[in-house]
């Protein structure tokens, strides 16, 4: 039998959190090209299949940046509170911008700060 080791079976704090901050920037940049660029091409100019591409691929960005959201808040990484924030957030254009600076705002409290030299 193998045993594991249950420190490597939950991400440290700083490494999921840097993750969801990666992801909310992506998912938002997808949210954008689809509200900003898609939907105009499809209305605009009668071509819906910008939609039929970038919408799927928001769409899946989406549920994975849900899904470590929800992962964060449950392994007690990130605050109810926040989650909420980020979670409304990420349904706003632009909205990713600021659940990146959140998260980098919260790694960098939480993180020791290193001696100057």
């Amino acid at each position: 039998m193998t045993s594991t080791n249950p420190e490597k079976a939950q991400p440290s704090a700083s490494r999921l959190l840097r993750h969801l901050s990666v992801m909310t920037l992506v998912e938002g940049a997808s949210l954008i090209a689809l509200v900003l660029i898609a939907v105009p091409i499809k209305y605009g100019l009668d071509f819906p299949l910008a939609v039929k591409v970038v919408g799927p691929i928001h769409g899946a960005l989406f549920v994975w940046t849900m899904g470590v959201l929800l992962v964060s808040v449950i392994a007690g990484r990130l605050a109810i509170a926040k989650g909420a924030g980020v979670f409304l957030a990420a349904l706003i254009p632009f909205g990713g911008l600021w659940s990146h600076r959140l998260l980098d705002r919260e790694l960098a409290h939480r993180e020791p700060k290193s001696p100057v030299k």
